[in-house]
This record gives C-alpha cells, sequence and structure tokens, in this order.
C-alpha cells in the first residue's frame, strides 16, 4: 500500500475505535476487537466483522488464516493514521494553522501546565522528537 495523503484517510468514530484496538495489540481476531471495544461500546459480533473487511478493503487492514480465524494487522501506522487526521482537522477547523490549533486549546483550557512544558521543549528541540 502507498502511503495515504491526509486527505485519503476517512475514519469514522467505530473505523478509529476497531484501528486503535488493533495497534493497541499489534494483531487481533474479531472476537479480540469485540472484547477490546465491550468496555464502551456493546457491538454486535457481525458489526465488528463488517467493520474490519471494510477497513481491509479501505487499506488500513490487512489479515492472515490461523486455523478458522482471520487474524488482522494495521497496514497503516497509528501515526501516519494521526497525521492524515490532524492534518485534515487543522485545514477545516484552523484554516491551516497548526499556531490557531495550539492558541485554542490552551485558549480552552484543555492543556495542562505539564502538556505545554512538553510542547515547549519540542518546539525548543525543533520538533525533531520521535
Amino acid at each position: 500500500m502507498t502511503a495515504k495523503g491526509k486527505s485519503d484517510i476517512r475514519l469514522g468514530r467505530l473505523e478509529l475505535e476497531i484501528m486503535n484496538a488493533v495497534w493497541d495489540r499489534g494483531d487481533a481476531t474479531v472476537q479480540q476487537v469485540k472484547d477490546a471495544l465491550a468496555p464502551r461500546r456493546k457491538r454486535a459480533y457481525s458489526t465488528i466483522l463488517t467493520m474490519m473487511r471494510k477497513l481491509e478493503e479501505k487499506g488500513f487492514l490487512e489479515h492472515e488464516t490461523q486455523g478458522r480465524a482471520y487474524v488482522y494487522r494495521a497496514k497503516v501506522p497509528r501515526r501516519e493514521v494521526r497525521r492524515g487526521l490532524l492534518g485534515q482537522l487543522v485545514d477545516r477547523l484552523f484554516d491551516g494553522s497548526p499556531g490557531l490549533l495550539v492558541t485554542s486549546l490552551v485558549e480552552e483550557e484543555m492543556i495542562d501546565g505539564e502538556e505545554l512544558r512538553e510542547i515547549e521543549r519540542l518546539i525548543r528541540k525543533g520538533g525533531k522528537e520521535k
């Protein structure tokens, strides 16, 4: 799969929750994803299966067969999806200005002092943190 551009990443809330469950585990069956989502959201096995198949069609997941089960793993790294979704957010809500995003987070008190110090540290380092 080629790298997705920020405009190519389209994930709904449930799709993103499924991807997070797979990223957290490294690989997962449909049942394992269903179990991981259960504390927050009760979904039928068939719903999770359908969504995971769609994510595979979109190029976000791939699977291999182990016995009778499909074991899924992410084809797209979490960081790439975050970058794409964040880029869309900045473009759509903040006129393409990352600074306006950060200013809004600070003004709305959505960043605490420790997080702000970490941002300042990253800025001083030139943002070259991995």
